[in-house]
């Protein structure tokens, strides 16, 4: 993963970064290496607060074709060990942040906790 830049505002905190091109992926339906490009797009993960500001991570990540021709996949996005996982929304640190917080706290007092940390969450925002 290449780092874009970095931009930090009274706000928030926000890193562009993209990954490597070139570099083969495991295809999430058969297993299978595949290095063949269909296209990117810009995923938008939240992390854990950097000095108390929120952190937005916009990573530039492709989506390949899968070179199984038997694989149900036909195309796939490639994630990034420890930083993305599929359909998520928020890295693996902060979502065990909240999941724990949500535990030890629940309801109204977890809303509470995580406010005052400066992460915020929708109403509706639910675990993996």
């Amino acid at each position: 993963m290449l780092v874009v830049s970095v931009e930090v505002s009274d706000a928030v905190v926000a890193v562009r970064a993209r990954t490597r091109s070139g570099v083969p992926v495991v295809c999430t339906g058969c297993g299978q290496l595949s290095g063949w490009c269909h296209s990117r797009y810009v995923r938008s993960l939240a992390d854990v607060t950097l000095a108390g500001r929120p952190v937005r991570i916009d990573l530039s990540v492709r989506r390949l074709y899968c070179e199984n021709m038997t694989c149900s996949k036909v195309t796939f996005a490639e994630q990034v060990p420890g930083l993305t996982v599929r359909y998520q929304r928020r890295t693996p640190p902060l979502q065990r942040l909240v999941e724990d917080v949500g535990v030890v706290l629940a309801g109204r007092g977890g809303s509470r906790m995580l406010r005052i940390l400066n992460i915020r969450l929708s109403r509706v925002a639910v675990g993996p």
